[in-house]
Protein backbone atom coordinates (compact mmCIF):
# COMPACT_ATOMS: atom_id res chain seq x y z
CA UNK A 1 0.00 0.00 0.00
CA UNK A 2 1.00 3.51 -0.82
CA UNK A 3 1.45 5.16 2.45
CA UNK A 4 3.86 7.39 4.13
CA UNK A 5 6.70 3.82 4.52
CA UNK A 6 5.75 3.21 1.00
CA UNK A 7 6.76 6.81 0.05
CA UNK A 8 10.14 6.62 2.14
CA UNK A 9 11.02 3.16 0.53
CA UNK A 10 10.36 4.68 -2.94
CA UNK A 11 12.84 7.79 -1.93
CA UNK A 12 9.36 9.92 -2.47
CA UNK A 13 9.40 11.59 0.73
CA UNK A 14 10.91 15.02 0.77
CA UNK A 15 9.02 15.78 -3.01
CA UNK A 16 6.67 18.59 -3.88
CA UNK A 17 2.99 17.35 -3.72
CA UNK A 18 0.83 17.83 -6.93
CA UNK A 19 -2.64 18.52 -7.14
CA UNK A 20 -3.08 16.42 -10.54
CA UNK A 21 -1.78 12.57 -10.57
CA UNK A 22 -1.34 12.53 -14.52
CA UNK A 23 -0.50 15.85 -16.31
CA UNK A 24 -3.39 16.98 -19.25
CA UNK A 25 -3.59 15.38 -22.47
CA UNK A 26 -0.63 13.16 -21.61
CA UNK A 27 0.26 10.45 -24.63
CA UNK A 28 2.48 7.80 -23.21
CA UNK A 29 4.35 5.97 -26.20
CA UNK A 30 5.80 2.18 -25.71
CA UNK A 31 8.72 3.33 -27.36
CA UNK A 32 9.80 6.76 -26.51
CA UNK A 33 12.81 7.40 -24.17
CA UNK A 34 15.28 5.40 -22.42
CA UNK A 35 14.52 2.13 -20.65
CA UNK A 36 13.74 2.09 -16.89
CA UNK A 37 17.34 0.31 -15.44
CA UNK A 38 15.22 -1.47 -12.43
CA UNK A 39 12.15 -2.69 -13.81
CA UNK A 40 11.56 -4.43 -10.65
CA UNK A 41 11.36 -1.58 -9.30
CA UNK A 42 8.55 -0.39 -11.03
CA UNK A 43 6.44 -3.25 -10.86
CA UNK A 44 6.84 -2.65 -7.45
CA UNK A 45 5.31 0.36 -7.25
CA UNK A 46 3.08 0.17 -10.36
CA UNK A 47 1.78 -2.80 -8.62
CA UNK A 48 1.09 -0.71 -4.96
CA UNK A 49 -0.60 1.65 -6.81
CA UNK A 50 -3.15 -0.60 -8.48
CA UNK A 51 -3.73 -1.76 -4.70
CA UNK A 52 -3.96 1.84 -3.61
CA UNK A 53 -7.44 1.85 -6.55
CA UNK A 54 -9.33 0.17 -3.71
CA UNK A 55 -9.91 3.04 -1.92
CA UNK A 56 -9.25 5.62 -4.14
CA UNK A 57 -10.98 4.96 -7.73
CA UNK A 58 -10.08 8.21 -9.04
CA UNK A 59 -6.89 6.97 -9.12
CA UNK A 60 -7.81 4.44 -11.76
CA UNK A 61 -7.55 5.80 -15.00
CA UNK A 62 -3.76 7.28 -14.10
CA UNK A 63 -2.92 3.97 -13.11
CA UNK A 64 -4.25 1.83 -15.72
CA UNK A 65 -2.06 4.60 -18.05
CA UNK A 66 0.98 3.58 -16.22
CA UNK A 67 0.04 -0.26 -16.08
CA UNK A 68 0.26 -0.53 -19.67
CA UNK A 69 3.74 -0.40 -19.80
CA UNK A 70 5.09 -2.71 -17.19
CA UNK A 71 6.56 -5.31 -19.50
CA UNK A 72 9.39 -2.81 -20.78
CA UNK A 73 9.22 0.55 -18.97
CA UNK A 74 10.68 4.25 -19.74
CA UNK A 75 12.15 6.79 -18.30
CA UNK A 76 8.78 8.84 -19.21
CA UNK A 77 6.75 5.99 -17.67
CA UNK A 78 8.58 6.41 -14.63
CA UNK A 79 8.28 9.98 -14.21
CA UNK A 80 4.71 9.23 -14.53
CA UNK A 81 4.76 7.07 -11.89
CA UNK A 82 6.56 9.09 -9.81
CA UNK A 83 3.84 12.08 -10.59
CA UNK A 84 1.21 9.83 -8.75
CA UNK A 85 3.29 9.01 -5.74
CA UNK A 86 3.50 12.84 -5.65
CA UNK A 87 0.16 13.07 -5.87
CA UNK A 88 -0.78 10.68 -3.59
CA UNK A 89 1.32 12.29 -0.75
CA UNK A 90 -0.43 15.73 -2.09
CA UNK A 91 -3.72 13.53 -0.98
CA UNK A 92 -2.94 10.61 2.09
CA UNK A 93 -5.63 11.87 4.41
CA UNK A 94 -8.16 11.27 1.38
CA UNK A 95 -10.09 7.64 0.86
CA UNK A 96 -13.98 6.91 0.35
CA UNK A 97 -16.50 7.44 3.62
CA UNK A 98 -19.68 5.93 3.62
CA UNK A 99 -21.56 7.63 5.53
CA UNK A 100 -25.02 6.94 6.96
CA UNK A 101 -27.81 8.36 5.19
CA UNK A 102 -31.59 8.57 5.13
CA UNK A 103 -31.24 8.81 1.06
CA UNK A 104 -29.70 5.65 -0.53
CA UNK A 105 -29.97 5.94 -4.01
CA UNK A 106 -27.00 4.79 -7.11
CA UNK A 107 -25.57 7.50 -9.03
CA UNK A 108 -23.53 6.21 -12.10
CA UNK A 109 -21.23 8.34 -14.08
CA UNK A 110 -19.36 7.64 -17.33
CA UNK A 111 -16.91 8.63 -20.17
CA UNK A 112 -14.23 7.40 -23.04
CA UNK A 113 -11.94 9.51 -24.75
CA UNK A 114 -11.17 9.21 -28.31
CA UNK A 115 -8.46 7.17 -29.83
CA UNK A 116 -5.93 8.40 -26.67
CA UNK A 117 -4.13 5.41 -27.21
CA UNK A 118 -1.00 6.31 -29.38
CA UNK A 119 -0.23 3.08 -30.66
CA UNK A 120 -2.80 1.48 -31.57
CA UNK A 121 -5.62 4.23 -31.59
CA UNK A 122 -8.01 3.04 -29.13
CA UNK A 123 -10.49 4.24 -26.77
CA UNK A 124 -10.82 4.49 -23.09
CA UNK A 125 -13.85 4.07 -21.33
CA UNK A 126 -14.71 4.58 -17.63
CA UNK A 127 -17.37 4.54 -15.02
CA UNK A 128 -18.01 5.14 -11.14
CA UNK A 129 -21.12 4.23 -9.52
CA UNK A 130 -21.74 5.50 -5.73
CA UNK A 131 -24.07 3.74 -3.68
CA UNK A 132 -25.42 6.65 -0.92
CA UNK A 133 -22.26 8.72 -0.31
CA UNK A 134 -19.49 6.06 -1.42
CA UNK A 135 -18.22 4.42 -4.14
CA UNK A 136 -19.30 0.98 -5.24
CA UNK A 137 -18.39 0.12 -8.54
CA UNK A 138 -15.80 1.57 -10.71
CA UNK A 139 -14.03 0.95 -14.28
CA UNK A 140 -11.09 2.38 -16.56
CA UNK A 141 -10.03 -0.16 -19.33
CA UNK A 142 -9.31 0.37 -23.04
CA UNK A 143 -11.75 -0.53 -25.89
CA UNK A 144 -11.46 -4.32 -27.50
CA UNK A 145 -11.97 -2.36 -31.08
CA UNK A 146 -10.79 0.58 -32.54
CA UNK A 147 -13.39 3.53 -32.37
CA UNK A 148 -13.87 5.73 -35.95
CA UNK A 149 -15.36 8.27 -33.78
CA UNK A 150 -15.97 10.31 -30.39
CA UNK A 151 -19.63 9.26 -30.91
CA UNK A 152 -18.70 5.60 -31.43
CA UNK A 153 -16.16 5.81 -28.50
CA UNK A 154 -19.01 6.81 -26.17
CA UNK A 155 -21.51 4.65 -27.42
CA UNK A 156 -19.21 1.52 -26.42
CA UNK A 157 -18.49 2.96 -23.07
CA UNK A 158 -22.02 3.55 -22.40
CA UNK A 159 -23.01 -0.19 -23.75
CA UNK A 160 -20.19 -1.78 -21.07
CA UNK A 161 -22.08 1.01 -18.40
CA UNK A 162 -25.33 -0.74 -19.34
CA UNK A 163 -24.06 -3.78 -18.74
CA UNK A 164 -22.77 -2.82 -15.36
CA UNK A 165 -26.08 -1.26 -14.26
CA UNK A 166 -28.15 -4.82 -15.20
CA UNK A 167 -25.77 -6.47 -12.84
CA UNK A 168 -26.16 -3.89 -9.79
Amino acid sequence: MVTTKALSEYGMTGCKPISIPLEQNVKLSADEGDLVEDTTMYRRIVGSLIYKTITRPYLNYAIGVVCQFMQTPRKPHLDAVKRILRYIKHTLQCGIFYEAKNQLQVHGYTDADWASNVSNRRSTSGFMFSFGSGAISWRSKKQPTVALSSTEAEYRGAAIVACEVVWL
